[in-house]
């Protein structure tokens, strides 16, 4: 893994996600599909809270807590809250070393190498992007287009 070409990816998707948190309409927060699922609001928090606990543990090589509490938040916290903690976390993510990121760490109950646990962040958040826009098209609202 080339990580200055992962980072620049994931500064992509990470944009696109961006967008489709910002679509969320603060009147539909606690809109839910059916009982038992995320509400919106659960949905666009777990996604900045994922990555920050994702990215923490792949840098310091065991699963790490996201102290993110933004259960109480409006769209646009939610949203620069992601953006910073992103910005924050690419920087350090792209001084990674190859040979760190090789490394072995532990995550989700397995051992990996760093780079396969980064790779599982972004696609997490594309799993989660994509739900969203079922969520979005559900409650009535048109996403944006993210591309």
């Amino acid at each position: 893994m080339e990580i200055e070409s992962f980072v620049s990816n994931w500064n992509r998707i990470h944009k696109q996600t961006a967008r489709v948190l910002q679509a969320a309409p603060a009147d539909k927060l606690e809109w839910q599909p059916a009982v038992g699922m995320f509400t919106l609001r659960q949905l666009i928090t777990h996604i900045p809270q994922a990555e920050l606990m994702i990215a923490r543990s792949a840098l310091a090589g065991s699963m790490q807590k996201a102290d993110l509490d933004l259960s109480n938040a409006g769209v646009e916290e939610i949203v620069n809250a992601f953006d910073r903690n992103h910005a924050e976390l690419a920087e350090e993510v792209s001084k990674l070393t190859p040979e760190q990121v090789d490394e072995e760490v532990e995550a989700f109950g397995h051992k990996m190498p760093r780079r396969v646990l980064l790779r599982v962040m972004t696609e997490h958040e594309i799993h989660h992007r994509g739900q969203l826009f079922t969520y979005l098209r559900l409650a009535g609202v048109e996403p944006p287009n993210i591309y």
